[in-house]
Formats: C-alpha cells, sequence, structure tokens
C-alpha cells in the first residue's frame, strides 16, 4: 500500500450539516452552556476526521483542546482516556492554583499544597490502583478508584483559562470506571464553558446476552435525562461518494460506471473508499492518466481493508454458536433472501435456536429484518463478503448444496428462485443439476434481462466442460452456444456474439448439424452489420440461403430482416420493404410475434427516413404491442424510442419526451442501465429547448457508457445531437461536427 503520509489529504465532503451543528454547540458552550456530543458511526464513516475538522471552525478558535483515546483490550488502564487527557494540561495548568485531583506528589510538594508546574507528574504513570488517605474515602463514587468532585473541581478551573473541549475516542472501548466519570461530568458541566465529544461505535455495543456492553445502560439514562446531543454520521451518498473519489484521483469527474463499481464495493463509507483507490492504484489496476482506464476493472480485484475484515471478524467473536452456523450460511445466499424456514430446513436447529439466532444478529447488526417480507439480509453487503471469505472451500461448497437443496425442495417450480437453485448447485460442484436450474432461468429471463440470462449461460458453459463429453451433452452445447451468442447480440456486446458464434459455427460443422450451422452464420453477419461491415454481412446472409438444406423460417427471417437493415441504413428504401416483406412471410408461419414486432419497428424506420411519420408512428405503435404481449419488454422500448424520435420531428416536444421516457421506465424496470438511444434521443430533445446543459449532461453521460463499446451509430448520433445543442448556443464548430460524424461512421447521419 501508499504509505499514508504520501496521500493526498481531500476536503471533508458530506458532512456540512454535522459540522454547522457542531459550530452553533461550539457557540453556546463559549456562552457558559457546557454540553456533551456523542458522535455514533461504524468504522471509517469519519467520526476523528469530524474532530479534525471542528478545530477549523471559527467558533473553535478560542477553545482549549484536550484529547483521549480508549483501547481495545481487556486489561486496559482503568481511566485510560483520562490520563491521556490531563497528560496534556500542563500548558493549560501554568499558573492556575487547584489542588489536583489525584493525591499525588512530587517528593518536595506539601500534602494539600496547590499544584505548581513543578509538582507535575505524568498521569500514564499513575498505577492502576491509587492509594488514598482514609479520610478521602468517604463519598467516592468509584470506591478507591477516584473523588469525581475533585476532577470535576479540576475541570472546572482548566475552563477558567478559556472554553475548553474533551475530546474521547473510540467510547465503546471505554473501561467501566471512564463511563461512570463521563456520566458524572455530563450532570456538572452545564453551566461551565465545557464541551465534552465522544466517538463510540453502534455496532461494538453488542456483547453476548448475558454479558451487556457497559456502555449500553449508561446511553440509557444518559439519553433519559437528556444529557448529551446526538449525532449519527451515515455513509456518503453516490454522488457524494464520486466527489471523494475525483478528488483522490485528481480528475474532474469520474467515468459512471466506475462510480457505481466503487460505491457497490465500500457502500458510500469514506475510509473504504480511500482504501480501494489506493489499492487500486497501488497495484496499477487503475491508472486515471491513460485512456479508458476505467474499463475491464475485475470486481474480484477490488479487495477489502484488513482493518474491516478485523473489525467484523472481532465482533463475531461474542456471538452463539447458534449464530454463528446461522451467519455463515446467510453468506452463501447471493440473491436469495434468507428466511426462518430456510434456515430451520438447511440447519439442524430447534425453532427457538433459530429464532434467538436471528434476533441476535440484528441486534449484532449483522443482519436487518424485512418485516413486509419476513426475511433477512445483511447490514452492509461488506459483512457477507468477509463472513464467506473465512469460510474454507469445503464449508462453502457444502453449505451451497445444503442451502441448494432446500430452495429447491422449496421453490422448483417457482421461475424466481431457478436462477438461485441453479448457482448454489454450480457453487456445491452438482453440475447436472445445475445445469438444469440455470438453463430454465436463462430462458425465463432472456426477454426481460438479457445480462442475468447470459451471466446464467456462462455458468452453463462451465458446467458443461466439468460433465463428460457425451453426444447429448455436446448437442446441448451447441445450443447454449448459439443461444449465448443472441444475448451478447440484444446487449450490444459484440466481441463476444461472434466469439460464440464461430464456437458454434465450429461445433456444428464437426457434429454435421447444419441448420445450427446456418444460425451461427445468421449471428456472424448481424455482428458485422452492428459494426457497420455492409459488404461483409451480406456475404454472410448470402452464405444462408446458399448453403441451407432446407427451408428454416426462423432463420430466414431473420437472414431477411438483416439484410432488410443494411439496404434502409444505405436509403435504399424499395429494396429494404421487400426483404422486410420477405422476413415477414417467414415470422408468420410461425407466429413469432417477436420478430413480428421487431419488423414492424424496422418498417416504421424505413416510412420515418421516407418521411412518412404519420406511418412510421403507426408500425412503431402495432410493433410495441406485439412485442410486449410476447414478453419481449426491452425490444419494445425500442418502439417507444422511436416514437419519440418522430415526435421530434414533427415538432411535438411534449409527446417527444412522453414517449421517450417511457422508454427509459421500461428499460430500466427490466433491469437494463443503459437505454442509449432513448438518452441519445432526450439530448435533441433538450437542444430543441434551448435547454443546452442539461442536453450536455446527458451527452456527457452517454458519451461515457459508450467509451470501449463498438456502437458506432449511438457514439456519431450523440456527438451530432450534441453538435445541435453547441451550434443552438451559438458556439458553431461546422468543421467539428462534420468531422465527428465521419470518425463514428455515420455516413447515413451526413447525408441529412
Amino acid at each position: 500500500m501508499i504509505p499514508s503520509h504520501e496521500r493526498k489529504r481531500t476536503n471533508y465532503i458530506g458532512r456540512k450539516a454535522e459540522l454547522s451543528l457542531l459550530s452553533d454547540i461550539l457557540d453556546n458552550v463559549r456562552d457558559g452552556k457546557g454540553n456533551l456530543v456523542l458522535i455514533a458511526g461504524e468504522a471509517g464513516i469519519g467520526k476523528t476526521r469530524l474532530i479534525e475538522e471542528m478545530k477549523h471552525l471559527d467558533a473553535f478558535s478560542t477553545f482549549n483542546l484536550l484529547t483521549g483515546r480508549c483501547l481495545y483490550f481487556k486489561d486496559t488502564d482503568i481511566y485510560l482516556p483520562f490520563k491521556e487527557i490531563f497528560n496534556q494540561y500542563k500548558g493549560i495548568m501554568k499558573n492556575i492554583e487547584v489542588e489536583s485531583p489525584f493525591f499525588i506528589r512530587s517528593e518536595n510538594s506539601r500534602e494539600g499544597s496547590l499544584i505548581r508546574e513543578e509538582d507535575f507528574v505524568p498521569m500514564s504513570l499513575i498505577p492502576a490502583e491509587v492509594e488514598y488517605p482514609e479520610e478521602t474515602r468517604e463519598g467516592m463514587n468509584v470506591e478507591g478508584l477516584m473523588d469525581f468532585d475533585k476532577m470535576s473541581e479540576f475541570i472546572f478551573k482548566l475552563s477558567d483559562r478559556g472554553p475548553l473541549c474533551l475530546f474521547i475516542d473510540d467510547l465503546h472501548w471505554a473501561d467501566p470506571p471512564s463511563i461512570k466519570l463521563l456520566q458524572y461530568l455530563a450532570q456538572k458541566i452545564t453551566d461551565h464553558p465545557i464541551l465534552i465529544v465522544c466517538t463510540y461505535r453502534p455496532e461494538d455495543l453488542f456483547w453476548a446476552e448475558d454479558t451487556p456492553h457497559p456502555l449500553t445502560d449508561p446511553l440509557k439514562r444518559l439519553s433519559r435525562d437528556k444529557l448529551f446531543i446526538p449525532m449519527e454520521l451515515k455513509r456518503l451518498s453516490r454522488e457524494e461518494t464520486d466527489e471523494l473519489i475525483s478528488e483522490i484521483l485528481e480528475v474532474e469527474r469520474i467515468p459512471r460506471s466506475f462510480g457505481r463499481l466503487i460505491y457497490k464495493r465500500t457502500n458510500g463509507n469514506p475510509f473504504f473508499v480511500e482504501e480501494v483507490i489506493y489499492s487500486l492504484l497501488e497495484r496499477n489496476i487503475i491508472d486515471p492518466s491513460v485512456p479508458d482506464w476505467h474499463k475491464n476493472i475485475d470486481p474480484q480485484t477490488i479487495s477489502l481493508p484488513t482493518t474491516l475484515k478485523d473489525i467484523i471478524l472481532r465482533r463475531m467473536h461474542w456471538l452463539s454458536s447458534s449464530s454463528i452456523a446461522v451467519l455463515r450460511l446467510s453468506s452463501v445466499s447471493s440473491g436469495t433472501l434468507i428466511t426462518f424456514e430456510i434456515i430451520k430446513d438447511a440447519l439442524n436447529l430447534s425453532d427457538e435456536e433459530v429464532l434467538e439466532a436471528l434476533e441476535e444478529l440484528v441486534r449484532a447488526k449483522f443482519l436487518r429484518e424485512i418485516p413486509d417480507e419476513e426475511s433477512y439480509d445483511f447490514e452492509n453487503p461488506v459483512i457477507q463478503e468477509v463472513v464467506y471469505s473465512e469460510l474454507n472451500h469445503s464449508r462453502r461448497r457444502f453449505l451451497h448444496n445444503k442451502m441448494a437443496h432446500v430452495l429447491e425442495e422449496r421453490f422448483s417450480k417457482n421461475p424466481s428462485y431457478w436462477g438461485s437453485i441453479g448457482i448454489h448447485f454450480y457453487k456445491g460442484k452438482e453440475f447436472e443439476k445445475a445445469l438444469k436450474y440455470l438453463i430454465k432461468a436463462s430462458s425465463h429471463f432472456s426477454r426481460v434481462a438479457p445480462q442475468k440470462a447470459l451471466d446464467y449461460l456462462t455458468m452453463v458453459l462451465i458446467c458443461m466442460e466439468n460433465l463428460p463429453q457425451s453426444d447429448s451433452i455436446k448437442e446441448q452445447n451447441l445450443e447454449v452456444l448459439i443461444e449465448t451468442s443472441n444475448l451478447c447480440l440484444k446487449i450490444s456486446e459484440w466481441d463476444r456474439a461472434l466469439q460464440f458464434a464461430e464456437k458454434a459455427l465450429n461445433l456444428a460443422t464437426v457434429l454435421r448439424r447444419n441448420r445450427v450451422k446456418m444460425k451461427a452464420k445468421v449471428n456472424i453477419g448481424e455482428v458485422l452489420r452492428c459494426r457497420g461491415e455492409y459488404d461483409k454481412a451480406l456475404g454472410a446472409y448470402q452464405d444462408v440461403f446458399s448453403n441451407m438444406q432446407e427451408e428454416d423460417p426462423e432463420t430466414f427471417a431473420q437472414a431477411y430482416m438483416g439484410m432488410g437493415y443494411i439496404h434502409w441504413r444505405r436509403g435504399e428504401f424499395p429494396r429494404a420493404l421487400e426483404l422486410f416483406s420477405r422476413s415477414l412471410q417467414y415470422a408468420k408461419l410461425q407466429n413469432n410475434l417477436s420478430t413480428i414486432g421487431a419488423l414492424y419497428l424496422n418498417i416504421g424506420n424505413v416510412f420515418n427516413h421516407r418521411g412518412d411519420l404519420d406511418k412510421a408512428i403507426d408500425y412503431y405503435r402495432r410493433g410495441s404491442k406485439h412485442l410486449e404481449s410476447h414478453g419481449n419488454l426491452l425490444e419494445a422500448c425500442r418502439g417507444y424510442s422511436n416514437m419519440g424520435g418522430v415526435y421530434l420531428q414533427k415538432g411535438e416536444l411534449d409527446k417527444a419526451e412522453e414517449m421517450l421516457r417511457t422508454a427509459l421506465n421500461k428499460s430500466k424496470e427490466q433491469g437494463r442501465s443503459d437505454p442509449w438511444w432513448p438518452q441519445i434521443l432526450m439530448i435533441k430533445l433538450h437542444a430543441l429547448r434551448d435547454e443546452f446543459r442539461e442536453a450536455e449532461r446527458i451527452f456527457d453521460m452517454v458519451n461515457e457508457e459508450l467509451k470501449g463499446r463498438e456502437d458506432r451509430m449511438a457514439q456519431g448520433t450523440s456527438l451530432l445531437y450534441f453538435g445541435l445543442s453547441r451550434m443552438r448556443e451559438g458556439r458553431r464548430e461546422p468543421d467539428n461536427r462534420k468531422k465527428v460524424i465521419s470518425d463514428n461512421g455515420c455516413r447515413f447521419f451526413a447525408c441529412q
């Protein structure tokens, strides 16, 4: 790791409200209204940094600050934080006549005399057990330890020299006598210019049920008596996290995909964000000085700070054996909410043991209850990751198998669970069962969540590699390769689509499966078409018709539709309509509503570019209706987006916005985070409304997400519409605009 002293100190982000509150409190304390502030927050949230920032407030300028900390040791010195605090009082004590609260003298000092500088004895040298004269034991708050009245008098005298701030860090580790002293002082400082600030971690206040944490009851009493001001530091928002990352990397704006990745990994914890970013820099995984530095980062390379792991594992020390068993089982449940019934079926525990374990895990803030669903999830995904990482491989496999069989018994007929069941069998290395459920899950999600379906099929291919290579497995592998290529096409991953299509082509040649071989050829043609390599794509489609031994309506429909698309893009509208018509005939033979719907959208495109806008809208509507009825909702969104584009041409901006927002919302409902075309058309919408800042914002977002992808049409069109926005704003750059269009291969738009 990069040494901490070499790291850039960032601005304190996302804490304006807390600093404002502290400023108001300091003003009141300076006026003689002392108070206790307890700052709660998880490890790494920035509690200590808040105090550092408080020291720079104008309201703090006249305060004297004394600090102490608590340490995580079973037999730590009593009053350790106060010993550290009073080791620092020497500068404030000069010329103050006040009787020491401790009956400790140097050899030359007289009993009962006032403290002088030469009588100073470092508090760290005070033994844990202090011997007091017999007459002073009466009225002591903690027998044999300290006279709390003398301590408060001592602090009051210190505050006579100016407002005083006592800061105690990590109060959750304080010894019980220190906590009692803090309670006592909280009652006494209300009429003095004294502020006591303490930080603590709520998650560390849980011990075993029969051993309550020493801070738990005092907190309740202080709260009941309204003797402190509570302050809780929350995690940073997504936007605040992006701002912190930008500061660390010294870049103006970070890519949204990178921000999402880091936020998902850290949940907005500032310390975790810094540790993760510096770790990536130190290991040369990222370098913001090179283009596309954020692309293709494997989430597995983002390791968690050792400090965080230690904190979580230490908290587990207090859990009962039943709770640990439940926690370990829960850690393998990625994508599946934990319920009482699932735990009971998977573990050999009684009903009462399961209930008590769940209650304990919720109290200890390992799990959180989701009341409406009567289920449980991890309080923080990082906890799940740490617990899972501590399982050895044999235990992981065992627990995944346990979970798989329980879920299969309960939910084998529920499509929403097929993916989870398949993943558990896959990780439990029961590949035959994993194959069964993962294929079913992929089929179920292929229309509504193609990325999820693709993830399932990727695991299916690995399962097949681990099974005996029988003829049936090879045949099944061939079908999966074609479907995987189809899904890659659907989400614009063209390199992978081509890779899987070529594998399918080779295997189909070996197995002499001509029909599947032609499907692979169609997919190769689709990739070439999407890349704008139209002549090569037409050659691939022609191969299908030349080598197909018998008509396959589905394959022919796809090939004719691809050819029609190319002729449409070339402006050859009559030929395009002829080919779309042939494709429609084959699609109707099978009543393939999805293909029929896609063809209606393509025919609508032809009429759109011929200027017959009303007919274009009619075909877009019909196409969207067919696609929605077939469950192909993502493709239906393309119809809404296209309608929005037509309304833009007609100057009906409100209707255009309605259609585009419908497309965006439906895309997001289906789990797609990258609906390029409606976003691109929104650039044009805002440009036409002279909303230039919003047009620029959307352009930056789209341009960033399209980096590294091969969708030259989308890239070029977004640049074209942004050029329109710039031109309307008065910044005319026609030469640059032409270059942009040319560079992105958008010759069709250049002709407009």
